[in-house]
């Protein structure tokens, strides 16, 4: 026969087994200074790393960043304080990962603030890349939370480490935010914030799942004050995570909406263009904002380059018929802000050799011929 083990045993053995909750204790105890300090250190060097990156538009510095970051400890902390009905260690948990978020946003802000990046630059693609979440990006977040806590329990895969580490994307999205309310952006903040609070939601309840099945399920079944933290802390989880699933999906559709718009605004462009050769070099519609940019670069005829005159004079007669702000205003409707920025080239096509000079082919024409 076995031997029945008394209930402070059992959670003994739960407690071993989980190997998160150890890092639980670090911020409690004789030693949480020293703890606090190194995470204080190494979340510095993350928005450091992070801010830096952005500003170059380099990726492989902002993975270096998520490599660095020691954000994931706590948030893991979080789900495995809520598995073990430990809710106001949960709770604490949880004002730790804020206002260490708030933190890197601050960092971020007074970086650029000190280094006086100029206001009217673009700004890069790698901060634009965090304010635009989708349904995706749960996804990808759910995944690597799952990892992120298996590499806990399972000490013996920590290769996998530095996946979840990429795979979960917190500390560059507070950097962007920051880089983005410095440059008077506050509704693409906003959406480099969502990101972040999808990644906190998403592996805390993944991490939660993942505690429940390896290690902690005597705790959570069992009666008593556990099981009801447990359960109103899932709770909360659930319905943060469902707030923010409704934001991602109205970002997600908005998304859909602007990318199909885009096609018909760049067809339409080429119907009305044609034949006359125009590249489109970038068209981005923000329905929300009801504003569009469309850039564009116009071939002129050969014999352009013969003649003294002003550009629109230049312009094949075709495309003065009818102008380009008409065809966007049948497209997107009145109301809409039109950026537009278009550049003029001369296109020839050469028999090499011989005097024959011909206007030359459609752009469209010679990359499908590739």
């Amino acid at each position: 026969m076995g031997t029945k083990l008394k209930p402070d045993q059992a959670n003994t053995i739960v407690i071993r087994s989980l190997s998160t909750t150890k890092g639980i204790l670090r911020f409690e105890g004789t030693d949480k200074a020293a703890y606090w300090r190194r995470f204080a250190m190494l979340l510095t060097l993350s928005v450091v790393i992070a801010t830096m990156g952005l500003l170059r538009n380099s990726g492989a510095v902002v993975i270096a960043a998520m490599l660095v970051a020691p954000l994931m400890t706590p948030i893991l902390g979080v789900a495995a304080a809520m598995v073990m009905g430990w809710l106001k260690r949960a709770v604490a948990l949880a004002l730790t990962v804020c206002l260490a978020a708030c933190a890197c946003v601050l960092m971020a802000w007074f970086m650029v603030y000190v280094a006086d990046v100029p206001r009217g630059i673009l700004i890069p693609d790698q901060v634009l890349a965090r304010t635009d979440p989708g349904t995706e990006d749960l996804i990808v977040a759910l995944a690597a939370g799952v990892a992120g806590a298996y590499v806990q329990i399972k000490k013996s895969e920590l290769s996998l480490l530095p996946g979840a580490a990429i795979g979960v994307s917190l500390v560059p999205p507070l950097s962007a935010a920051g880089i983005l309310l410095y440059f008077g952006e506050p509704a693409e903040a906003y959406e480099a914030g969502l990101l972040f609070a999808t990644n906190l939601g998403a592996i805390i309840l993944s991490a939660c799942a993942v505690y429940l099945v390896y290690a902690a399920r005597s705790v959570v079944f069992s009666k008593g004050k556990r099981k009801l933290n447990f359960t109103a802390s899932v709770f909360v989880a659930l319905a943060f995570l469902v707030v923010v699933v409704l934001q991602l999906g109205k970002s997600t559709y908005n998304r859909y909406l602007e990318t199909r718009t885009e096609a018909q605004v760049a067809e339409a462009i080429r119907e009305w263009a044609d034949p006359i050769s125009v590249e489109i070099i970038r068209i981005d519609v923000n329905a929300q904002r009801k504003q569009t940019e469309v850039w564009l670069i116009v071939d002129l005829p050969v014999e352009a380059q013969f003649k003294v005159s002003s550009i629109a004079a230049l312009l094949p007669e075709r495309l003065r018929e009818t102008s380009l702000v008409d065809v966007l205003q049948e497209e997107l409707g009145p109301g809409y802000l039109a950026i537009i920025r278009y550049q003029t080239r001369i296109g020839a096509q050469v028999i090499l050799g011989t005097d024959n000079v011909q206007q030359a082919p459609d752009v469209t024409d010679v990359t499908e011929d590739e």
